[in-house]
C-alpha cells in the first residue's frame, strides 16, 4: 500500500528557500552529530546499545505508540471545537500520514501542511482555521511539557539535581517551580483565550489530553531507560533531561529532532553526572521508535472525501 492524496499541493514558498532551509537544518544535525560523537566514547555507546532489553524496548514502542493515539484525539478535539467534524478514524490516519511527512519528507510537504491542504478543499473557506487548530495543538503540547519540567523539577531529590561541585540548594527552592506551574498555566489560558478564542470550549479537555500525551512519552523514556539497566538507579534526572531535550527537538533546527536530542541529553548527563552512553542510547533508541511507529504512514491510505 502506498500514502495517496488526489492532486499535488502547491508549494507554501519559493523551491530555493525550502532547500536552503533543508541545507541548514542538515548542517545543524551534522554538527550537533559531530559534536556528540567527540565527547562521547562511541564503542562503549554501542556496547550499552547492543545491551537493551527487548521487552522493554517493546513497552517503551507500545508507550510511544499511545501517546500519538492520545495526540490524534486532542488535535481532532480542536476542529470539532469550530465544528470541523471529522471521525476519529479518518483523522488518525490523516495524523499518522502527517508523522511520516514531518519526519521523512523535511523541507518538502509537511505533515502540518498537507492536513491543512487536503482538509482546506474539504472545508473551504476554513483553511485559516485549520492553521490555528494545528498550532494551538502545538502549542498546547508545549505548555505540557513545561508544566511536567517543573514538577519533575520540584521532585527531583536535591543531591541528584545538583551539578557536581555546586553549592547544595536550600529546601525551599522546591517552591519556585511549583508556584509556576499555576502562574504558567494561568498566563496560557489568558494567551489562549486572547489569541484563539473560538477553540476555548476544548480548553479544558485537550490541557487533561496534552499531559497525557506527554506523560505517555516520559514513561516511554523510563521504559528505554529499563531496557538499558538504569531503572535502578537515580531515574528522574534522566527523566528531566529528556523533558529537555523535547523542547529542543521541537525547534525547526534539524529534521525529525535527530541531533538536537543527543546533543541535550549529552550535556544533560554532563551537568548532572549521569552517565553519558546510558543518556545517548535513551535519546538514540527513542528516535529510532519515532521512525518505526511513524513509518507506518506510509501504509496509510488517505484520499478526499471522508470514509464511513
Amino acid at each position: 500500500m502506498r500514502a495517496s492524496y488526489d492532486d499535488a499541493p502547491a508549494p507554501a514558498t519559493p523551491a530555493g528557500r525550502r532547500y536552503l532551509g533543508l541545507l541548514v537544518k542538515l548542517a545543524f544535525m551534522a554538527g550537533a552529530l559531530w559534536l556528540v560523537g567527540r565527547h562521547l566514547d562511541l564503542p562503549a555507546l554501542g556496547r550499552t546499545l547492543r545491551q537493551a532489553r527487548p521487552g522493554w524496548l517493546a513497552l517503551a514502542a507500545a508507550l510511544f505508540t499511545l501517546s500519538k493515539l492520545i495526540s490524534s484525539v486532542r488535535l481532532n478535539t480542536f476542529f470539532r471545537a469550530v465544528d470541523i467534524q471529522l471521525t476519529e478514524r479518518y483523522n488518525l490516519r490523516l495524523y499518522w500520514l502527517g508523522m511520516f511527512y514531518n519526519l521523512f519528507l523535511p523541507g518538502g510537504i509537511g505533515g502540518d501542511g498537507y492536513k491543512v491542504y487536503l482538509l482546506g478543499k474539504e472545508f473551504p473557506g476554513r483553511r485559516g482555521l485549520i492553521f490555528r487548530a494545528l498550532l494551538l495543538d502545538r502549542l498546547s503540547g508545549m505548555v505540557a511539557l513545561l508544566v511536567l519540567l517543573l514538577a519533575l523539577l520540584a521532585v527531583v531529590p536535591a543531591t541528584e539535581l545538583r551539578p557536581a561541585g555546586a553549592l547544595a540548594l536550600p529546601e525551599w527552592w522546591r517552591a519556585v517551580p511549583l508556584a509556576l506551574i499555576p502562574l504558567g498555566l494561568a498566563l496560557s489560558y489568558g494567551l489562549g483565550r486572547w489569541g484563539f478564542g473560538e477553540f476555548r470550549s476544548a480548553f479544558g479537555r485537550t490541557s487533561w489530553e496534552a499531559l497525557g500525551v506527554q506523560g505517555a512519552q516520559v514513561l516511554c523514556a523510563w521504559a528505554l531507560l529499563a531496557s538499558l539497566g538504569a531503572a535502578s538507579g537515580p531515574v528522574l534526572p534522566y527523566l528531566l533531561v529528556f523533558l529537555a531535550s523535547s523542547i529542543a527537538a521541537v525547534l525547526p533546527l534539524t529534521v525529525g529532532g535527530l541531533g538536537a536530542r543527543e546533543l541535550t541529553f549529552l550535556y544533560g548527563a554532563q551537568l548532572f553526572a549521569l552517565s553519558a552512553p546510558v543518556a545517548v542510547s535513551a535519546s538514540v533508541l527513542f528516535y529510532v521508535i519515532t521512525a518505526l511507529v511513524s513509518l507506518v504512514g506510509a501504509l496509510v491510505r488517505v484520499e478526499r472525501g471522508q470514509p464511513d
